[in-house]
């Protein structure tokens, strides 16, 4: 059934006020936005509705005849024309994106919508360019909200203009240049001085990072900043004045071990706080598995159950490989007694689990050591938590 006169005015209104249309090129790409912005698989167009919105929007001189707008839709078909599937139907012609779906429309909304890096400037021009790829109809049931925890969010966004100049220096095998900033209890960034009182650091970029919802930058010195190992992450949103330099980037055995294992690191480091790699066997309650996986990945492998399978109160083993740091103690003591460290007995021990691919041919002795090594730091850091308290 055609539309209405009233029905193409309306629609009319959904097309952009700066289309034009004066010859047959332009007509050919309005009836392409016309579609674009207008019909979907729910809502086909005939020709004559076509017709009727053309004319509503410019005009009987500009509309053409019936024939010459199927000719038209046949060629816009035809030409695969913007990565566009044109789709002519006896109900009706309605077109789509073959690059991306309504659903990954969707997907790519959700991401942009609960980003806490992006201004609600940024995140509304890319939620509208997104929304530019779906016809109006989908764009009104795309178009909802993610509510986001927006608590200590920076009131001025500077991280991609940082990760483009660091993209930059690793492109041209620079090194960077930058100031570490802490924020004071001002709300202002203030930059943090090396022992000798300076604030430049200039260091060689090794790669950019996206962990844990922020950006890191890890870089390599030969001089260590404030103490900290060689190869060290540093948030790119706390990085101020960052330039390319005139200096080239360092290039040694270190350097090239750090760029050959950032995957490797990234699996083993805490919250990106890197340390000293332990082989540790976690017993886990059963009512923490979720934790467990959120945290380590589903490549877990569980053995040594005390209790039924399906009871909430049983525990079992797993083994993961992660870097000894603060940020591990942390999460270890969040979850109390439903995680602790447990001490490898024997070979056989181990073997039960089938966890060669972390373990490999580490010696049993060595194992213990980890979990030695690693309960007596985890003891010390709960003991200057609990410090400030104590009589």
């Amino acid at each position: 059934m055609a539309i209405t006169a009233s029905e193409a005015a309306e629609l009319a209104d959904r097309l952009s006020d700066e289309l034009s249309c004066d010859n047959a090129r332009m007509r050919l790409l309005c009836i392409t936005e016309l579609l674009c912005r207008l019909t979907d698989r729910d809502h086909p167009l005939t020709n004559s509705d076509i017709r009727a919105i053309l004319v509503e929007q410019f005009g009987e001189g500009c509309a053409p005849a019936e024939n010459t707008i199927i000719g038209d839709i046949h060629a816009l078909r035809d030409s695969g024309f913007l990565g566009l599937e044109v789709h002519v139907t006896p109900s009706g012609t309605w077109c789509e994106s073959s690059r991306l779906s309504p659903d990954e429309v969707q997907l790519l909304l959700n991401a942009v919508q609960s980003s806490r890096i992006l201004t609600q400037r940024q995140s509304a021009g890319l939620q509208g360019s997104l929304l530019d790829l779906v016809s109006c109809w989908q764009e009104d049931e795309l178009d909802g909200e993610v509510f986001v925890d927006q608590r200590g969010r920076e009131k001025y966004q500077h991280i991609f203009k940082v990760n483009a100049e660091i993209a930059r220096a690793i492109r041209l095998d620079r090194k960077i240049e930058f100031e570490y900033t802490y924020t004071g209890f001002d709300r202002k960034p203030h930059a943090l001085a090396d022992e000798a009182g300076k604030t430049l650091r200039v260091e060689t970029p090794v790669a950019l990072i996206y962990a844990d919802g922020k950006y890191y930058m890890e870089s390599y010195s030969s001089s260590p900043w404030r103490g900290h190992p060689k190869l060290i992450a540093s948030r790119t949103d706390r990085m101020f004045d960052v330039r390319v330099s005139e200096e080239r980037a360092e290039h040694n055995v270190d350097t090239r071990e750090a760029r050959n294992s950032v995957r490797k690191r990234l699996r083993e480091s805490f919250e990106m706080v890197g340390g000293t790699s332990r082989i540790l066997f976690l017993r886990v309650a059963a009512n923490m598995t979720n934790v467990m996986f959120d945290t380590f990945g589903y490549d877990l492998r569980f053995a040594h159950f005390s209790g039924e399978a399906d009871d909430v109160e049983t525990t079992a083993v797993t083994c993961v490989k992660v870097a000894d740091s603060f940020t591990f103690y942390r999460w270890l003591s969040s979850a109390g007694d439903r995680i602790v460290i447990e001490k490898p007995l024997n070979d056989m021990w181990v073997r039960v689990g089938a966890w060669d691919k972390i373990v490999g041919d580490t010696p049993i002795a060595q194992l213990q050591e980890d979990y030695k090594a690693t309960v007596e730091a985890y003891l010390a850091y709960l003991d200057r938590a609990r410090a400030p308290y104590m009589p």
